[in-house]
């Protein structure tokens, strides 16, 4: 036997056992999935630092009645401050999700003799659970579900994605005041950004204050929800079950690679962004002179309607007809 002939035989067992490899790899992943589709569900055990009920069964009762989560993001400063806060009405029924983003900087007042205070120094005060009753108040309707990412949950989460793409819209730099190190350093341009670079491009606040860096997260929210759109829906799921056992959340880490694989091929087209209506104002109270993001109640309310078909949107005018 020639030499030519051995290294053809040869080729071809190696091109057999790749492609074994491959078939056993994408069975043992799709076995996996499917006990956790199948595994009942485990009650977790009641969290005291919550002053309301937990849901445990993410599921939805009607499809004109969305699941409401409330996302937050913590700076892990001292003490730690919110940095990002979103309400996320995901409708599993019609493969909608609408995203409703609240700068940080929102006014809140109206708490006893609390005064006028920012969104993220409410964390501060009161963790999770006051964050959740002032954005009920401001909704006016209940928000059973509620996720918080660390600055770690959330960079971990990026890495094990592979990073993110992202155009970087301006030189960003940072330095922490406590250790005089620079944790925020990125260049303007197209890139892709790992854990670290992802949590301070969402971190990162300019001159144009905080109503800048709520778009940019939503930015950085749509463009990783379509750089993982690349992948199979089993990996989604897969990948999402492994990740939200790092995130704080009464929302299972099961239920979650369900609603992952349920939005199997559903683009980015899908999700609707917004952030709380209103506008920068002055207090106006006791010589107060700061400027804070004032929502607009009624506004409020429409968007909320928008998510629950109690509003619906404006057809687009007929130019056929005369």
């Amino acid at each position: 036997m020639t030499q030519e002939k051995r290294r053809k035989i040869l080729y071809r067992i190696l091109t057999v056992v790749a492609a074994v490899a491959v078939f056993l790899a994408g069975r043992s992943l799709y076995l996996h999935y499917q006990s956790i589709k199948e595994a009942p569900i485990q009650q977790d055990a009641p969290d005291t630092s919550q002053t309301q009920s937990d849901s445990s069964v993410f599921a939805q009762t009607s499809p004109d009645k969305p699941l409401y989560v409330l996302l937050l993001g913590t700076d892990g400063g001292h003490p730690q401050q919110a940095n990002f806060v979103g309400v996320a009405a995901i409708n599993k029924a019609k493969k909608h999700i609408d995203i409703i983003m609240l700068p940080d900087d929102t006014k809140i007042e109206g708490r006893k003799e609390k005064g006028i205070q920012e969104l993220q120094d409410v964390y501060s005060e009161g963790g999770m659970s006051l964050v959740r009753a002032v954005v009920e108040d401001i909704f006016h309707i209940p928000i059973p579900y509620y996720a918080t990412f660390t600055a770690d949950s959330f960079s971990k989460m990026v890495d094990m994605s592979g990073g993110v793409p992202i155009y970087v819209e301006k030189n960003m730099y940072h330095g922490d005041e406590e250790t005089g190190k620079t944790d925020i350093n990125l260049f303007q341009g197209y890139q892709t950004l790992t854990g670290k670079e992802a949590a301070g491009y969402m971190r990162y606040v300019d001159g144009d204050g905080y109503l800048s860096r709520t778009q940019r997260q939503e930015r950085f929210i749509k463009n990783f929800y379509e750089d993982r759109q690349d992948c199979f829906g089993v990996t989604n799921a897969f990948f999402l079950y492994r990740a939200w056992h790092d995130v704080d959340s009464n929302i299972s880490a099961k239920d979650m690679a369900q609603l992952a694989f349920d939005f199997r091929g559903v683009t980015a087209d899908n999700i609707d962004f917004y952030i709380l209506p209103g506008e920068m104002a002055m207090s106006g109270k006791n010589g107060d002179t700061k400027y804070y993001w004032t929502y607009d109640p009624v506004e409020v309310q429409k968007v909320i309607g928008r998510t629950n078909n109690a509003i619906s949107t404006a057809p687009e005018p007929d130019d056929t007809k005369k």
